[in-house]
């Protein structure tokens, strides 16, 4: 019985094929041979094509199957591992709607630092465990304002590895897991996110059913055999964002155990088995793939943007030519620990959410010219990024995360001794080496829910370490050099550039503008009421004033006084009021007056209320009016909008 894995990345799709009861991998494929291209319309944006990754897909199933002599109809269980963050929007049809926005594309990060801050950090952190920031959540926001004609067409929002799923099995679905990573997810509610969908204005029906990350899922389709090549009828078993996976792939499923990654990027990623966060917001937290409603197992991520991608800068513009990465670590070894005082700092690839987002870039420090060789630089840049992956996990260690065990996959920069030794000595841990990929891990965990592996501890029972990296390092020397590494990155903390200064000072002038903005828009509402209230007691004065009746006087003077008590004691009303006014004013108002210019102040704050959902009498009481009078009011206004009478002037308002 065999099983297939898929690793559903950005840059190509990677498959796997094993041998579900002797845990044997037989064949591996990936495709396309190049990177996928990427789409950027703007700075800033990513999207690609999901029609595209489904003929990747295709293509590179083929190619797996090419490698064996293996009856497809064999194949007991279908697992897809994906990028993280995507957004897919799909029709009725199961039609994609536009091109995919992808885990890289930033255009939502100033809509996520809005909610942060308007829904309440404290709150965003407790409840979300993250803030809503540019993943999922947010870009499906930025659709909603920018793209309303594609938002209205929506049927169902995917992530990637969902959009894969449906077009294998033609059903629509996504995990609990996968709601996780788009900040959906309410981790002490154990739901949906209410609160920031609310905010965020998003249609709950948007979402797709949650099936368990290990169950079946679906079949394949006769459609999709005949694409890939795959039986018909063939499970898809388990599905899981990138990271979950390659820490599952790793082993790493339990506190205590941490996965690491260091590519032109590097991941730290632990699991709890309790909400956590950081109140300085530098790491995210996402639903590990065995995260279950009664079953607490949360992922804890912490990214380094600077990692190889400055290893390799180093190769490329200061090694010579014909060095290769073997070269350069048979060097390093005749430089001791803390490259005799040099260090580098290799934040020099964008900001570092660790670091508060501050935009570092990459620092030499203590350059001798007659002391330090290159050998001294390429140790110097092992050790600077060893030392931001140890600043990173002692972030996590400060928020209650154990580490036991660090486990990492043969690639990259583990595949260095001196990077990974100075890691482990500083750490005091030793490091596992695995040789693993994603697809081969997702091949395993769909073999639970196919009955061939009774637990996932059976599944990933075969997983040894190839090499061990133990702390073997004189850790005096080592702590010696992380001393120095430190105080030269709080050196550089602590100098702000103009540009950091002038960002900070703008971002406060804005808050600070919109705040009186609002107060400003508030109280003139206010002002236009209290004006109508004097208007109609002048106006019921003058009748009394002009009346001969005293029984008629008694009367009106009576009900002027209580509608005089009432007004004074709704005081209260302004101040709910201003609440949502904050959520309404940035969208809704400046919607609604570029579509029916002329509205009058009271208008206005009557379609705000509707956008609230107070009824005609709840209205009219805050409007000192009568029900009557409300009624007769709306009536005129969905004449003046050109309301159609079969359509009521609340669904009109709810369009905005």
């Amino acid at each position: 019985m065999y099983l297939i894995g898929y690793d559903i990345g950005s840059s190509s799709i990677k498959a796997a094929l094993i041998d579900g009861e002797r845990q044997k991998v037989l064949a591996q494929s990936q495709y396309p041979d190049q990177e996928m291209d990427m789409i950027s319309r703007q700075s800033g944006w990513a999207e690609q094509q999901p029609e595209v990754w489904w003929q990747d897909f295709c293509m590179a199933t083929r190619r797996l199957l090419d490698k064996v002599a293996v009856d497809s109809a064999e194949i007991k269980g279908i697992g897809i591992a994906y990028q993280m963050h995507g957004l897919v929007l799909i029709g009725k049809d199961q039609q994609v709607l536009r091109p995919a926005i992808i885990w890289c594309d930033s255009r939502a990060v100033s809509i996520g630092e809005q909610a942060f801050q308007e829904i309440g950090t404290e709150y965003c952190l407790k409840n979300l465990l993250n803030s809503p920031g540019n993943f999922t959540a947010s870009k499906l926001r930025w659709i909603k304002d920018n793209e309303p004609e594609v938002y209205a067409q929506i049927h169902k929002i995917l992530l990637p590895g969902d959009y894969i799923a449906m077009k294998l099995t033609g059903k629509v679905a996504t995990t609990i897991s996968g709601l996780t990573e788009g900040i959906f997810w309410n981790f002490n509610k154990k739901a949906i996110a209410s609160e920031l969908i609310d905010y965020y204005q998003l249609d709950g029906h948007l979402f797709a059913d949650i099936v368990p990350t290990f169950s079946v899922q679906g079949w394949v389709t006769r459609k999709a055999a005949e694409q890939t090549g795959l039986a018909i009828d063939t499970p898809i078993t388990y599905r899981a964002g990138d990271q979950p996976n390659n820490a599952l792939s790793l082993n790493v499923l339990h506190p205590g155990e941490i996965a690491a990654t260091s590519g032109t990027s590097g991941v730290v990623y632990g699991i709890v088995d309790h909400p956590v966060y950081d109140k300085k917001s530098r790491i995210n937290a996402f639903g590990h793939v065995n995260y279950e409603e009664n079953f607490n197992r949360i992922g804890i991520l912490l990214c380094l943007n600077g990692a190889g991608i400055q290893y390799s800068w180093i190769k490329h513009q200061v090694a010579r030519g014909s060095h290769t990465y073997q070269d350069m670590e048979r060097m390093v070894s005749s430089v001791p620990v803390g490259s005799e005082g040099l260090c580098i700092l290799p934040f020099g690839n964008g900001a570092e959410r660790m670091l508060g987002n501050r935009t570092l870039n990459g620092h030499i420090f203590n350059l001798q010219f007659n002391r330090h060789t290159r050998a001294h630089l390429y140790r110097a840049a092992l050790e600077g990024v060893a030392f931001s992956f140890v600043y990173g996990i002692n972030i996590l260690k400060k928020m209650g995360l154990n580490v036991d065990v660090i486990r990492v996959g043969n690639d990259n920069m583990f595949q260095s001794k001196t990077f990974s030794t100075t890691m482990a000595t500083k750490l005091g841990n030793h490091i596992e080496v695995v040789e693993t990929n994603g697809a081969i891990g997702a091949a395993k965990a769909a073999g639970v829910a196919s009955g061939i592996y009774r637990s996932l501890k059976e599944a990933l029972s075969d997983i040894r370490p190839a090499i061990v990296y133990e702390p073997q390092y004189n850790k005096g020397l080592c702590d010696q050099a992380y001393s120095l590494w430190l105080s030269c990155l709080e050196r550089s903390l602590n100098q702000e550039t103009g540009a950091d200064l002038l960002k900070k000072k703008n971002y406060s002038l804005e808050r600070e503008l919109k705040n009186k903005s609002r107060k400003i828009a508030s109280t003139a509402l206010q002002a236009e009421v209290n004006n109508d209230f004097l208007h109609e007691l002048k106006s019921t004065l003058n009748d009394v004033a002009d009346s001969d009746d005293l029984t008629e006087i008694k009367r009106s003077l009576k009900a002027l006084s209580r509608k005089v008590e009432s007004f004074l004691d709704r005081s209260g009303d302004w101040q709910t009021f201003e609440e949502h006014f904050d959520l309404l004013h940035s969208d809704f108002f400046k919607r609604l007056k570029d579509s029916i210019p002329g509205l009058s102040v009271p208008e206005l704050k009557i379609c705000a209320y509707l956008k609230m959902g107070l009824s005609t009498k709840e209205i009219a009481e805050r409007m000192n009016m009568s029900v009557r009078g409300m009624e007769t009011r709306r009536y005129r206004m969905s004449k003046k909008f050109g309301i159609s009478p079969q359509n009521s002037l609340s669904a009109f308002i709810e369009r905005f």
